[in-house]
């Protein structure tokens, strides 16, 4: 029971960290009761997505692709497309048509808070799951998901949320910018996920002596960067009187 609770408390720190650090980026603090709702809509919606991939993969198994199809579409079109979308309908249908949105960065913000939320929903499933932590040492799965999985969740909603803002200046690209915007979130959460499936590892492995994984932790780092420099590009847009 202790263990549990310690595991619980873990799985949670990745997201409050990272909720902290992105929500200090917003010069002009958002509501805390928006940031609250958003959050909690990020949580109530990741079960149901996560049992709908469960079940969507179940039935893409039995058809029996080839493995490098079965993967493509496993990691484009069944988690990487269902998860940001689903992130960003929680956000649109919460917060996105309200008078709240009244600067450009708080739609990148609350895109990142809404994915923090799922994030930690499959953070304590993870740690729940008493399998995981006996392959990795709780505090090195704690850190691991800080600067992995749990932060690619942040950058990537925060890069649909960046080109969504982009567009409300660019009226005439607007739905280039938001395709663009949500085909590289799907993009680079899909090679993310391929360099930590495990069969890839294993083949790193087995061709080369060393996993895979670090890969997908240089992704998140180039993102980070990038994202960071993006975040400078919304503050200086001028505001809107509403989105």
């Amino acid at each position: 029971m202790n263990n549990t609770f310690i595991a619980f408390l873990l799985a949670l720190l990745p997201g409050i960290v990272w909720l902290i650090y992105f929500l200090k980026k917003d010069i002009s603090p958002e509501p805390k009761r928006n940031i609250l709702r958003v959050f909690l809509a990020g949580i109530l919606i990741s079960p149901p997505v996560l049992l709908f991939e469960m079940w969507l993969l179940k039935d893409l198994q039995a058809v029996q692709f080839d493995n490098l199809l079965y993967l493509i579409l496993k990691l484009i079109l069944v988690v990487a497309l269902i998860e940001e979308m689903f992130k960003y309908l929680a956000v649109r249908f919460f917060i996105l048509k309200t008078s709240h949105i009244d600067e450009p960065i708080d739609i990148p913000i609350y895109m990142i808070i809404a994915s923090l939320g799922f994030a930690t929903i499959e953070n304590i499933f993870l740690f729940c799951n008493q399998s995981s932590l006996i392959v990795a040492n709780p505090l090195i799965l704690t850190f691991t998901r800080f600067i992995g999985a749990t932060l690619l969740h942040a950058l990537c909603s925060g890069i649909i949320g960046f080109f969504l803002a982009l567009s409300f200046y660019k009226l005439k690209l607007r739905r280039l910018l938001i395709v663009l915007g949500f085909s590289l979130a799907i993009f680079i959460h899909a090679i993310f996920n391929f360099f930590a499936e495990s069969s890839i590892i294993k083949q790193n492995i087995d061709a080369y002596g060393f996993s895979s994984i670090p890969y997908s932790f240089v992704i998140v780092l180039i993102l980070f960067i990038i994202f960071s420099f993006s975040l400078r590009i919304i503050k200086n847009l001028k505001s809107v009187c509403k989105l």
